[in-house]
């Protein structure tokens, strides 16, 4: 297979990203964008869809759809908040929760698959620069 000519981060970024969607969905029965929303809301109770949308780097719009989903699969809740109207807070249910440490386990595993073709000093190199990034 003949390599990328594309910057090689960014090909590295959009292959563990097709993986992830790939596994997840066939393992958790999410995908990774709701397992990316599902991270903001997992830090607390309620949070609005403005929050995960900047949290995320998306528009609100975009999330917006993707609650929509992830509310007719069971995952979450939206409701008005109580002192804006305009604003929607957004809590994972139990059933979102659980697809949640599914999706958790998943991406682990998927991370240890990677960085088993890596040496001991490249898996370390790796993970240092990937916390210095998040």
């Amino acid at each position: 297979m003949a390599k990328s000519k594309f910057p090689p981060l960014l090909h590295l970024s959009y292959v563990l990203q097709h993986s992830a969607e790939e596994m997840l969905e066939a393992e958790a029965g999410i995908g990774l964008s709701a397992a990316r929303i599902m991270s903001v809301l997992d830090k607390s109770a309620a949070v609005s869809q403005r929050v995960v949308a900047m949290e995320l780097r998306q528009t609100e719009s975009n999330v917006s759809r993707q609650l929509q989903s992830m509310k007719k699969q069971g995952l979450v809740s939206i409701a008005r908040n109580k002192k804006d109207s305009r604003q929607r807070d957004v809590t994972l249910t139990a059933k979102g929760s659980k697809k949640y440490q599914d999706a958790g386990k998943v991406l682990k595993k998927q991370q240890r698959q990677f960085l088993r073709i890596l040496n001991a000093g490249e898996s370390a190199a790796i993970e240092q620069a990937a916390q210095k990034l998040a």
